[in-house]
């Protein structure tokens, strides 16, 4: 005889297997899946690469606060032309050597001090914190010495009224006393050329021969074209280290007259939000290319008669 149990066994319907739309709706599902984590990806990368962007130029203005606590004024350049433009030093390097420092990536939280290097030699090098990850050709070796920050000079062509303007110098006291450090660029992201002459695209720039005007470059011939900005941080030039505020960010084409004097040198980006610019009160804004051209160059600018006993000094 069967028993209770026994019958309730024989009586169990049979498995069902899994039926033909279950597996389209599961295969949907991954592949929605496999979809937003590849669309999540990209976002998250670039989240992070704008956050290294960021802090490196909060290190840059960790140690333009430091000089200036050091020698009572930033990092004085000289009125730029051909001539000069090879032997002069940029900004970044007059911070490395002064402060006796061979990166900025051991600057602590500020008022404290990175250890100094006496003997150190600076010379030109691939320095890691002086590239945006976001920064294509900066990682591409075609430079030595690539950089993707520069120092600001103003919003005219000649560079004639910013915080690292050629031929002035300035503090952050006296920043502080016109228009105020927190609404004063000091150093902005410029991408890195592709090392390729005769190659009009947005990261490189053309070399004209007049002086440059706030009208713009015109049509530059392909043989003006060059590939080597940004490619040694320790001179000071358009060409490297220097920008102004006369182009929109992302803007093109930047141009550099034959002379040296002159410019429109852009700021540019490799990242989606804009381009990143450091503040002398160490806030950083970051700018799309819908800025407005008036405000973007207020940004630069700041009133000169706080600074003119400073810059009837020269440097030592």
């Amino acid at each position: 005889m069967f028993t209770i149990a026994d019958r309730s066994v024989c009586r169990r319907p049979k498995a069902r297997g899994v039926t033909l739309p279950e597996v389209i709706v599961v295969v949907v599902i991954v592949a929605l899946a496999g979809l937003l984590f590849m669309l999540f990806l990209p976002r998250q990368r670039e989240v992070a690469r704008l956050a290294a962007c960021q802090k490196n130029l909060m290190q840059i203005g960790r140690a333009v606060a430091l000089y200036d606590q050091d020698f009572g004024s930033l990092p004085f350049i000289v009125a730029l032309n051909d001539d000069v433009a090879s032997r002069a030093t940029g900004p970044l390097y007059a911070l490395l050597r002064d402060l006796a420092i061979p990166d900025f990536r051991s600057i602590p939280e500020l008022p404290n001090r990175p250890e100094k290097h006496p003997s150190l030699v600076i010379a030109e090098r691939r320095l890691a914190d002086f590239i945006c990850p976001s920064d294509s050709n900066a990682f591409a070796g075609i430079h030595v010495a690539p950089v993707s920050y520069r120092a600001t000079t103003g919003d005219e062509p000649d560079g004639r009224d910013g915080a690292f303007a050629p031929g002035r110098k300035t503090s952050l006291e006296s920043i502080e006393a016109s228009d105020g450090l927190s609404f004063t660029a000091l150093f902005a992201e410029r991408l890195v050329g592709n090392g390729q002459q005769a190659s009009p695209l947005p990261f490189n720039y053309a070399l004209i021969g007049r002086a440059v005007s706030a009208e713009g470059c015109g049509t530059p011939p392909p043989t003006a074209w060059h590939g080597d900005a940004g490619a040694a941080w320790a001179l000071a030039s358009w060409r490297s280290t220097l920008y102004n505020h006369v182009l929109t960010p992302n803007a093109a084409p930047s141009c550099i007259s034959d002379s040296g004097q002159t410019a429109l040198m852009g700021s540019s980006s490799g990242h989606q939000q804009g381009v990143n610019v450091l503040f002398g009160d160490l806030g950083i804004r970051t700018f799309s290319s819908r800025t407005d051209p008036a405000i973007w160059r207020e940004w630069a600018r700041f009133d000169s008669s706080a600074s003119r006993s400073e810059n009837s000094q020269a440097p030592n």
